[in-house]
């Protein structure tokens, strides 16, 4: 996972009035979840940020502890504080504060969130991870992961991406994407607080991207026993399923 300038040092009270809503748009995730009820180990949510993923398998999952992997302190102190002030959750939850790549997979693991960082992680970190994480996973566990809009570095003119009222100021986020090379887009986001017309704070973050779509997910996964299910067309954020069998 990239770790250049702490990713979200410049952006993280943005982060949850703009993507606080996004479970809504995964309904069929929540669905996907509860058919796992019976399977055995635990979830496991890679890049688990300020926790709206954590409260929802917790919620649809009753009872099943639940593996936070999180690096980033900023994500980290508003994950802990949702942990905290949720019921039930806190002895549940393990906050991993560590990547992807050096967390310690629980013994067995019934599904994974991989939900807005696959594509933060190169090539070959993300092969790996496959191929550890067959050796954990039961029969029948899913990991439930999603994409860019773009599945290879092009021109993303600045679009205005969300526009959510608090109290008297009204947040804003625009993204523009950047080629990089023939792999990766750099994606530079810009954040504002406006009041009665006049931007009374901004904050610029980027980070960079490996453009993959769902079938090179679904290709790469293939040989460690992973079979994809496409769930949306959302040509916003693409989302799919990869479900274990028995090899």
């Amino acid at each position: 996972m990239e770790t250049t300038k702490e990713m979200y040092a410049d952006a993280g009270e943005f982060y949850d009035v703009m993507s606080g809503r996004l479970w809504e748009r995964r309904k069929n995730f929540l669905e996907a979840l509860s058919r796992v009820a019976d399977v055995e180990g635990a979830v496991l949510d890679i890049g688990a940020g300020t926790g709206h993923g954590v409260v929802a398998v917790a919620e649809v999952l009753s009872g099943v502890d639940i593996f936070a992997v999180e690096p980033s302190p900023t994500m980290r102190a508003v994950l802990v504080s949702r942990i905290m002030q949720t019921e039930g959750l806190q002895r549940r939850v393990t906050v991993i504060p560590s990547t992807f790549e050096a967390a310690e997979l629980p013994e067995r693991v019934r599904a994974v969130l991989f939900l807005a960082c696959i594509g933060l992680m190169d090539d070959a970190a993300r092969r790996a991870f496959w191929a550890r994480l067959a050796a954990h996973m039961s029969p029948g566990g899913l990991v439930l992961f999603d994409v860019m809009m773009i599945d290879k570095p092009q021109p993303v003119e600045k679009i205005h991406v969300a526009e959510v009222a608090m109290g008297q100021n009204t947040y804003h986020a625009w993204a523009e994407g950047i080629p990089v090379d023939d792999l990766r887009e750099k994606w530079v986001s810009t954040y504002q607080i406006v009041r009665n017309n006049v931007v009374i704070l901004e904050r610029h973050a980027e980070y960079t991207w490996q453009t993959i779509s769902l079938d090179d997910v679904a290709r790469e996964a293939e040989p460690y026993g992973f079979v994809f299910e496409r769930q949306t067309e959302d040509t916003m954020i693409p989302s799919g399923i990869l479900r274990k069998v028995a090899m």
